[in-house]
């Protein structure tokens, strides 16, 4: 599957992707940057609260960020729908995460698809392994 990379300040592409994950008795549509560099994957605490979901309820981890600095993630087992397959993923939240978007990490995602950036022609494609 073929997603086209998105503008996210103004002339700068990213591979920002939609995703559904399962909260409130939903599926919810969230927007995630795909961090290859990214463990886990990382959603804003706020996130969590559009899902519903008490995230702090999950396993805390401290998570070393790109500058050097440790964070707290609480990492929770979820329902997700992703290039039109559905999975359980693990999904840490923090409020502590300093990116203007969410990261999707390797874990549960990396070792389910084939992940391809082509930062020429600003796509990525996927695929299901």
């Amino acid at each position: 599957m073929r997603f086209p990379y998105r503008e996210f300040s103004r002339g700068q592409f990213a591979p920002i992707v939609n995703l559904e994950v399962w909260g409130g008795g939903r599926w919810i549509e969230v927007e995630a940057y795909i961090d290859s560099g990214a463990t886990y994957s990382i959603f804003h605490a706020d996130t969590a609260g559009i899902l519903g979901i008490a995230y702090a309820n999950g396993k805390k981890i401290m998570i070393r960020v790109g500058d050097g600095n440790l964070i707290s993630v609480y990492l929770n087992k979820l329902p997700v729908k992703f290039a039109e397959h559905r999975f359980n993923a693990a999904v840490g939240f923090s409020k502590d995460l300093g990116v203007g978007f969410n990261l999707l990490g390797r874990v549960d995602f990396f070792d389910r698809f084939r992940i391809c950036f082509n930062d020429k022609e600003k796509f990525l494609e996927t695929t299901y392994l």
